[in-house]
């Protein structure tokens, strides 16, 4: 077996592993190229995407989303 194949059987196995390892890597490559503070703000776009994206998809307000955010679960 190839080592793609390998590492594709891996991922169709263990997909949240995977994600998350990819989101660490391209975490830490922006961090070394462009800077904290630019990586920050891109993390912030991609929230406020993520939580527009919810409430399109959840038909939700967005005011609701932000406040579950914040919300502590009880």
């Amino acid at each position: 077996m190839s080592f793609l194949g390998a590492a594709g059987e891996w991922i169709n196995r263990n997909p949240g592993k995977a994600a998350g390892a990819f989101a660490g890597f391209l975490f830490g490559v922006l961090l070394f190229t462009i800077g904290v503070l630019k990586t920050v703000l891109i993390l912030i776009f991609v929230l406020v995407g993520y939580i527009i994206g919810k409430s399109r998809d959840d038909n939700l307000s967005i005011i609701e989303e932000i406040n579950e955010l914040f919300r502590g679960k009880r």
